[in-house]
């Protein structure tokens, strides 16, 4: 009895051990067929211009700020608001009581001052007065010279005329009031030198900019006529409040009625091109603002490895990336979103 109870006991053993025997067979059968099927793509490396967008401004390309040079009350505004004017035309001017009365004043000490110098000359040829006396007189009349020509100027930049033909863009005084020297009266815009719109561009695209190069604005005043135009000058300084550079691009001669003012939306061709990364949208796993993360393909392992991107630009099916795949030939596309980093692939077809 004890013989046949041991070798039912040897049977069981020995049929445990052969079932497994044959579960490790399938269990390590099954991880050789867990590898992800995938496809790949090469990295395209490429030297771009991508087109910079943004919106700015328009100003006529020569503002100026108007005023009197010296204080005094306005007494006649003679123009308006948006007015377009000719060269030589006069714009405002001064109440011109006190300004002529010391233009008087300057003239008449002037006239006793040459009696003074010719009186003392005569005192000098016959020894009544001495050189000295005689130099003073002679300091007394270029003074008296001086202050005419102080008065004179003075007079004459009482009144206000445009500068070059243009247009009025705002009047910050009125007729009656006191205004001080140097304080604006208007705000006036040439028209012979056109227009120009001021944007501004990021750090990353003013690296890109150089003076000529070409651009075209939009208005929503004309929303179907895009207009020409080139940068004129670009700052090398920083806005501190918004952090950007100020690009001055000027618009090609147009016949289309404009106003300062005008926000327009820009797209500029940079002159010089960066070199870009390139490779299909479906390789990006995970993005958030500039940054991404796409498996690289290592044919020496046959895995698939996560790298960090900096994504410049996405244009159409394509992703432009900064930096990251330094060194990375191939990237996964197909199969990518189901892997994790260093994860066994097989190539699909439909690669490359």
């Amino acid at each position: 009895m004890k013989l046949i109870v041991g070798i039912i006991i040897s049977i069981l053993l020995l049929s445990s051990l052969i079932s497994l025997s044959s579960c490790k067979s399938k269990v390590e059968n099954q991880e050789n067929t867990t590898k992800i099927n995938v496809q790949v793509t090469p990295v395209v490396e490429k030297t771009l211009a991508v087109p910079i967008k943004s919106s700015g401004k328009l100003y006529h390309s020569k503002e100026s700020k108007l005023s009197f040079k010296i204080p005094g009350i306005v007494a006649h505004i003679y123009v308006r608001e948006g007015q377009s004017l000719k060269k030589g035309t006069l714009l405002a001017a001064l109440d011109m009581i006190e300004i002529r009365a010391k233009a008087n004043q300057a003239q008449t000490a002037y006239q006793k001052a040459q009696r003074d110098l010719g009186r003392v000359k005569r005192l000098y040829a016959d020894s009544v007065v001495t050189l000295e006396q005689l130099q003073n007189t002679t300091s007394a009349l270029d003074i008296a010279t001086a202050e005419v020509k102080i008065a004179d100027f003075n007079l004459h930049h009482s009144e206000i005329y445009a500068p070059e033909d243009g247009t009025v863009l705002k009047q910050f005084a009125e007729e009656g009031e006191l205004t001080g020297s140097g304080n604006p009266v208007f705000l006036y815009g040439a028209s012979e030198d056109g227009w120009v719109l001021r944007c501004g561009v990021t750090e990353q695209q003013i690296i890109q900019l150089r003076t000529g190069d070409q651009g075209t604005i939009t208005f929503d005043a004309y929303p179907d006529r895009k207009f020409s135009a080139n940068i004129k000058e670009f700052e090398a300084v920083a806005n501190p409040y918004t952090g950007t550079y100020e690009v001055e691009l000027k618009l090609d001669h147009s016949n289309i009625r404009l106003y300062s003012g005008f926000i327009g939306q820009v797209i500029i061709i940079p002159g010089i091109g960066q070199k870009y990364s390139i490779v299909p949208v479906e390789s990006l796993v995970e993005g958030n603002e500039k940054e991404g993360y796409v498996y690289a393909y290592n044919r020496a392992t046959n895995s698939a490895i996560k790298h960090k991107v900096w994504i410049s630009h996405i244009v159409k099916s394509n992703i432009l990336i900064e930096s990251g795949l330094e060194n990375v030939n191939e990237v996964v596309t197909f199969g990518a979103p189901y892997l994790t980093d260093r994860t066994e692939v097989n190539i699909a077809e439909g690669s490359y």
